[in-house]
């Protein structure tokens, strides 16, 4: 724990993998002023497995207190990847990798401090860059929101709570429905393309840009950010939690990405209209997570206009509607102002079948 302790105080950014954690974080953080610390990124997993589902979570929210004890951190990055073995701690300073332990230790009392663990202390930045590559290109959940967390924190209190009378022992084999939250309500990594919405999720298109900023292939702008924030200019009083939203581009008309709604519809306060005019012309808003970062991050390269996608929807289902009310195209609605309008399942799934087919 010492040498952990001492690059953690030395460097201002750091990659820790490991499978297993600290119940409570707050032995390797004691004490500790990270001031120069500006970014800490954890990859561990949280999967079905004995009794390690039942306090990941909260080994977690662990984690995250005490860095902001210690910390101007507010929120570090939490990625999830269900298979992850190995146990990696890299260190970076002023953007360069300085440090790197490879070793059997898990980021645990035991790991740190009680077993007899081995290791290895890489210095060849080359080395440890190509390790953070490994190790991020394994992820299946990416940047895990603090809205995230409390689902997978609340999820373990209702089972604690309906099991209160329960003797089964720890290590008994049980699944309290973790993979579903993160599954439904978290971000895919890239390359995770087994996510499955919501049972009854709806689908809805959601307008984004206006005519005085259209968006538009030739700027190549990315719609990858794991997590975003979409706004509207009435409330969508029919949103939910889970549901699909397929982003359309003002302008060229083309697909940019697909979202999971993941909050409830929120409203801007007065002084933010007042000092925004998007705010004032779109007052409500979600927070949804991204789950075609693989697209969003080259829609450009061939967009997806919609007229075409509508045109081949129609050959392939010539019976089937746009939309619920029965039209068929969704036009005229975001030619009206519109910021989302609902279309059909059917048509919500072909899309989201062609956006992940063009990914790369």
């Amino acid at each position: 724990m010492k040498m952990i302790r001492q690059f953690l105080a030395s460097s201002d950014q750091v990659l820790i993998a490991s499978p297993f954690l600290y119940r409570d974080f707050g032995p390797l953080f004691k004490d500790l002023t990270l001031s120069g610390l500006k970014d800490l990124t954890l990859v561990t997993t949280c999967r079905p497995w004995k009794d390690d589902q039942l306090v990941k979570p909260y080994s977690i929210r662990s984690f995250v207190d005490s860095l902001r004890s210690c910390s101007s951190i507010r929120w570090p990055v939490i990625h999830i990847d269900q298979k992850l073995h190995g146990k990696v701690y890299l260190f970076k300073k002023n953007g360069k990798y300085t440090d790197g332990i490879v070793t059997s230790a898990n980021l645990t009392g035991k790991g740190l401090d009680g077993n007899h663990e081995w290791g290895v202390l890489i210095n060849d930045p080359e080395i440890l860059t190509r390790l953070e590559a490994q190790i991020i290109a394994g992820v299946d959940y990416v940047s895990i929101r603090e809205d995230g967390l409390k689902m997978l924190c609340d999820t373990v209190d209702i089972f604690n709570r309906a099991n209160k009378q329960t003797t089964k022992p720890p290590e008994i084999d049980i699944d309290i429905g973790l993979d579903n939250i993160l599954n439904h309500y978290c971000t895919p990594s890239e390359g995770n393309h087994n996510i499955v919405l919501r049972k009854g999720a709806q689908y809805f298109i959601k307008v984004s840009g206006v005519t005085g900023r259209p968006i538009l292939p030739i700027d190549r702008r990315p719609f990858d950010q794991p997590h975003a924030e979409l706004s509207f200019a009435k409330q969508p009083k029919n949103l939910r939690l889970g549901d699909c939203l397929l982003e359309v581009a003002v302008g060229e008309m083309c697909f940019l990405s697909y979202y999971a709604c993941a909050s409830a519809v929120r409203e801007r306060t007065d002084q933010e209209r007042r000092q925004d005019a998007d705010c004032a012309r779109w007052p409500f808003y979600i927070y949804a997570n991204n789950l075609s970062l693989a697209y969003g991050k080259i829609w450009f390269d061939q967009p997806l206009y919609y007229d075409q996608v509508i045109s081949d929807f129609k050959t392939a289902f010539p019976n089937i509607d746009i939309t619920p009310s029965g039209k068929e195209d969704f036009k005229g609605a975001i030619q009206l102002g519109h910021s989302y309008i609902r279309v059909t399942d059917e048509f919500g799934k072909f899309v989201r079948e062609r956006l992940d087919k063009a990914g790369p």
